[in-house]
């Protein structure tokens, strides 16, 4: 677990976590996928907007037998970068602990084929006491290239306090 430091920044945050994910001797299911994302770029203001913003190579690994990304891999890419996108936000006591998947919604535009760039942005729509909203978008190529993937999730904040 990573315990960010009160004076990190959005930034800082999030690339405290993607390491920790992408660590040798980290080797939970998200661990493979962590390693083939590169951190683009983290970007928050003060009235709660976060997007992070990560880059990848289609690998073979991550291909079905079509030769493109496997819809499990684009569910489980945006599972981690979304949520990274709340880390971006969080702040002491304040979704700075576990957060769990509620919903995680994928839609398919069009493939993405193995060897292909993917930008993955995602954005906090929505971060509550208890319950959050975000959003994320694949694109092919390039930060404006075609829509392939999006995906709407709801996530459940594990460390908050109870009634």
């Amino acid at each position: 677990m990573v315990e960010a430091k009160d004076d990190w920044t959005p930034e800082q945050k999030v690339k405290a976590w993607f390491e920790y994910c992408s660590a040798e001797d980290y080797d939970y299911h998200d661990a493979s996928v962590a390693r083939f994302l590169k951190l683009e770029e983290v970007t928050f203001s003060p009235t709660g907007e976060a997007t992070t913003v990560f880059s990848f190579i289609v690998p073979r690994e991550l291909a079905n037998a079509n030769g493109s990304l496997h819809g499990g891999a684009v569910a489980l890419i945006f599972d981690l970068t979304t949520s990274l996108s709340i880390v971006a936000q969080s702040r002491k006591g304040f979704w700075d602990g576990g957060h769990v998947s509620r919903t995680l919604n994928c839609t398919f535009l069009r493939p993405a084929p193995e060897g292909t760039k993917i930008f993955v942005e995602s954005k906090v729509v929505h971060l509550g006491k208890r319950m959050a909203q975000t959003t994320g978008t694949m694109k092919l190529g390039s930060k404006d290239g075609k829509v392939a993937y999006t995906c709407e999730h709801g996530k459940a904040n594990a460390g908050a306090a109870s009634l």
